[in-house]
């Protein structure tokens, strides 16, 4: 019950902080001057809050005052029932209750949520560790400014009760001792309790604080002229800021351009609003009546809590369950609920509380018609084309709309807000009334829908979830043998080609690390995605699109397995001792599921995916937030980014930052795979149980990239050395440079121990990137080739030298006649009895280009293939010429 009430009241304000505070990071690059710009920012949007709170006092002060006499003669002359009847009849003719005292500490009352907030914003912030400002060393610690007989004192927080008393002194100036002892209480509390937090904690509310004392001194100055005087100073903040951000600020400029124009219009606004208040009466409509501006605002927040709460998070929840399954312990349904908790902070709760503070409902309940109206616009009208969203909440495409799609989107949505706002100010109540409500039961509908769908799939995920330790070791679970021979195919997942000869060129120690590789970057991947794009690695020429579909009578399930099976088989049968980690989509499935393996109980099958995450991040003492945690947090910001205009997204998707404050929010899914790779060399032995090896793994370090530190490219919370790559700010890049980094790590082990010569090692990945990078387009030439490029990475038996490049036209189907070669006599296809060679490279190859994203259904026996779209291609693949439509 305390985490549902955390969720709905404190933290839709603590995201609040973090938006300004990391708004203010990106525009000033400095801490210390981004908490004081969220003191500011906090106070200026309070402001109306604590205006509301000080009419209140002021009522109960002018109410008891009006009262006093006569309630003092009543208790003077009456006693016990008589008198509490008597008091009740005159509080009932004066219209009063003795409830209402409350609002005397509304003032009060209000603060606690915002102190809650800030403290658990800022008390333990990871970007405020080790961050100095003028003269204090660590923001995170308490500042020990002063210093008396070898004993440290924290000094803010006296600074801090002492403005807040002066504060206190100039407001209640004239008022009862029993108004002033409150607030002279609340001074001294807060000294107490925040002594010892950080510097930065105490930096916000020395600033709300100093505020407070400005706002009371303002309100002490009795003259016509204060509203203007203080438009005045707000908009002379503004113009500062717009030539802050204009003249010397260096970011994203149309990002900078957007925040300059908004600030504009709030200086003109600022004197445009109370003119428009004057004449607001003769355009103003009907008198709505109080329940009835109740019923729109409500309709309206709860249609915005449903869509972004409920529907968008369990649409994309149910696009793919089973990879949200079982993280941080969760059921998928979990993530969907939590979303909804927070929106409805963020739309109702939250919202309810200015509509009954505030007077201006006709104002608040139009704006939330108009809010409705334009969310339902922006979500099924411009949806964006920003590819697919990993599991860490990351688009592949990202997000960067154009400036003709946001001046497109600005042109519809006046449309349907116009209409809106011309049957609201007509009175036409019947219409708008049952159209929000039908809206939101048609989102309610589909959200349950989307609900029952995720937790069927969750429970046939919950048929082969593994339980995993509380505790893992590192301890080897890959065992080489010294003797004879060890062969390794390692796919890296979506690991690109074309980024090889920079890594290189920025790292040439590697070419000697990678002694006796051969580069083949004329290589070719069937499809752009692990679905379509794996199985050949694994299965070989058998298993490429037009070959799967060849054998229209069996699954397309059970071909994909059959995929993953055979190297294993054939090295088991051949008796290899054999390892297999992190299959792709064993059964089409997202999640761990090994069940394919357990009719052979000679291939051992494990998952190391996230599995050392945890033990890598504890010696390495950093500290980050979990996958759940991600995922809790940035869900309800995807629900945002849908229903705002397009020239918001940028700014809230914020690279994939989604306005997180720690800067390495996304390492987390980027160390699962990374740890292992980190981890090699204490994974690996030379206690092999048999005469030869077999290693078949895959990782997902450059599947799920972040920026690194280099030259390292190690994980780094705050990067501050990107590289001198032409790509230093692409984290595609840095994860296929870490990559290298730590398998080159695991080499030097291998030489260590002897066992490298002796060792096959074959790199590869099922597809490249789905961004282009590297590979030119031609004129007319659509297709992103670094997407149909792979990685290839071949390291034969004995062979020594640097690394050296080979033209050669090779398809990552090559893999299983590559790893069997010299090994295994005539190695055939244990599912169909074919014999295992390349041949089909000989002919043009059909390229999927299209598809391949999700699972195709498990009873299906062919893929669905688009000629349309798709591509035959032969020889040098970074020639136009040579793709050739599929369908011509």
């Amino acid at each position: 019950m305390v985490d549902i009430l955390y969720t709905v009241i404190i933290y839709p304000l603590k995201t609040i902080f973090e938006v300004v505070f990391v708004f203010a990071r990106l525009t000033f690059k400095d801490t210390g001057i981004s908490v004081i710009f969220i003191s500011i920012a906090i106070s200026l949007l309070c402001l109306p809050l604590y205006n509301v709170a000080e009419s209140w006092q002021r009522l109960e002060r002018e109410t008891q005052k009006r009262m006093k006499t006569k309630i003092d003669k009543i208790r003077a002359v009456f006693k016990g029932d008589e008198q509490y009847l008597i008091l009740s009849a005159y509080y009932r003719q004066n219209h009063y209750h003795p409830v209402y005292t409350m609002r005397s500490t509304f003032g009060l009352l209000i603060q606690i949520p915002f102190f809650i907030a800030a403290y658990s914003f800022l008390s333990h912030n990871e970007a405020l560790k080790g961050t100095s400002f003028l003269f204090i060393s660590d923001l995170s610690l308490p500042d020990r400014l002063i210093s008396l007989g070898g004993v440290q004192f924290n000094s803010f927080p006296v600074i801090m009760a002492l403005i807040n008393c002066a504060a206190a002194l100039i407001y209640t100036k004239g008022f009862p001792l029993k108004e002033k002892l409150p607030l002279y209480g609340t001074a001294l509390i807060f000294l107490l309790l925040l002594y010892n937090s950080p510097s930065g904690l105490l930096m916000y509310w020395i600033g709300n604080n100093c505020f407070s004392l400005i706002k009371h001194l303002y309100d002490k100055i009795h003259t016509d002229f204060k509203k203007i005087v203080l438009r005045s100073l707000i908009s002379l903040l503004c113009f500062a800021m717009i030539y802050y951000v204009l003249a010397v600020h260096r970011g994203n400029p149309r990002v900078r351009h957007i925040f300059a124009v908004m600030l504009l219009l709030l200086s003109i606004m600022l004197w445009i609003i109370p003119v428009l208040k004057r004449n607001m009466q003769k355009a103003a409509g009907p008198d709505y009546p109080v329940n009835r501006l109740f019923l729109f605002f409500i309709l309206s927040c709860a249609v915005l809590c449903m869509i972004t709460g409920l529907f968008l998070p369990s649409m994309l929840v149910a696009s793919s369950p089973q990879e949200f399954s079982y993280i941080d312990n969760h059921t998928p349904l979990f993530f969907v609920f939590n979303t909804f908790a927070q929106a409805f902070g963020f739309f109702i709760f939250w919202p309810l509380c200015f509509f009954f503070l505030f007077s201006t409902k006709k104002t608040l309940a139009m704006t939330g018609l108009l809010f409705c109206v334009t969310a339902l616009c922006n979500v099924f009208l411009f949806p964006g084309n920003y590819g697919i969203l990993s599991i860490d909440m990351v688009f592949e495409n990202g997000v960067n709309p154009s400036v003709y799609e946001i001046l497109v989107n600005i042109a519809i949505l006046c449309i349907p807000i116009g209409i809106m706002a011309f049957l609201f100010l007509k009175g036409f109540y019947k219409i708008i009334f049952p159209a929000a409500a039908l809206s939101g039961i048609v989102f309610l509908v589909l959200s349950i829908r989307n609900i029952a769908f995720i937790q069927t799939e969750f429970q046939k995920t919950s048929e082969f979830h593994l339980d995993k330790k509380t505790e893992v070791s590192v301890e080897p679970v890959f065992h080489f043998s010294k003797t004879g021979k060890n062969t390794v195919v390692l796919m890296l997942d979506r690991a690109t080609s074309s980024f090889v000869p920079f890594i290189l060129e920025e790292l040439p120690e590697l070419k000697d690390r990678y002694a006796g590789f051969v580069y083949y970057p004329n290589t070719l991947s069937f499809n752009g995605y692990t679905r379509l794009g794996a199985p050949p690695i694994f299965g070989g020429y058998e298993y490429i699109p037009t070959e799967f579909n060849k054998r229209d009578t069996v699954p397309v399930v059970k071909k994909h397995n059959e995929a993953l099976l055979l190297m294993p088989l054939i090295f088991s049968r051949a008796g290899y001792q054999v390892t297999v980690t992190d299959p792709p989509y064993p059964n089409y499935s997202y999640k761990e599921d090994l069940r394919l393996y357990d009719p052979y109980p000679e291939i051992k099958a494990r998952i190391t995916d996230a599995e050392y995450t945890a033990i890598w991040l504890k010696e390495h003492t950093m500290v980050l937030p979990s996958q759940g945690d991600v995922l809790k947090r940035n869900i309800l910001w995807y629900g945002i980014l849908k229903i705002v205009p397009l020239f918001m997204r940028e700014g809230i998707y914020q690279q994939g930052g989604w306005f997180a404050s720690l800067s390495g929010y996304k390492l987390t899914n980027t160390l699962n795979g990374y740890s292992v790779l980190d981890f090699l060399p204490r994974l690996t032995d030379t206690r092999a149980e048999k005469e030869n090896t077999a290693l078949i793994m895959v990782n997902n370090t450059t599947h799920n990239p972040s920026l690194m530190q280099a030259p390292d490219y190690r994980p780094a919370i705050n990067v501050t050395n990107y590289g001198k790559s032409p790509y230093a700010k692409e984290s595609e890049y840095h994860g296929n440079a870490a990559a290298l980094l730590r398998l080159a790590d695991w080499f030097s082990f291998l030489k260590q121990e002897n066992i490298y010569d002796n060792t096959r090692i074959i790199i590869v990945a099922d597809h490249g990137a789905q961004k282009n990078y590297v590979s030119p387009m031609s004129p007319g030439f659509s297709v992103n080739i670094d997407n149909f490029n792979p990685l290839l990475l071949v390291k034969d038996f004995y062979a020594s030298g640097s690394i050296r490049t080979d033209h050669t036209f090779m398809t990552n189907a090559d893999v299983p006649f590559l790893a069997f070669q010299g090994q295994i006599e005539n190695p055939v296809n244990p599912f169909t009895g074919r014999e295992i060679s390349v041949e089909l490279k000989n002919y043009p190859l059909y390229v999927a280009c299209s598809g391949g994203i999700h699972l195709e259904n498990p009873e299906a026996t062919r893929i669905t293939l688009e000629p349309d779209k798709d591509y035959y291609v032969h020889d040098t693949i970074f020639d136009p010429a040579n793709w050739e439509k599929a369908e011509k």
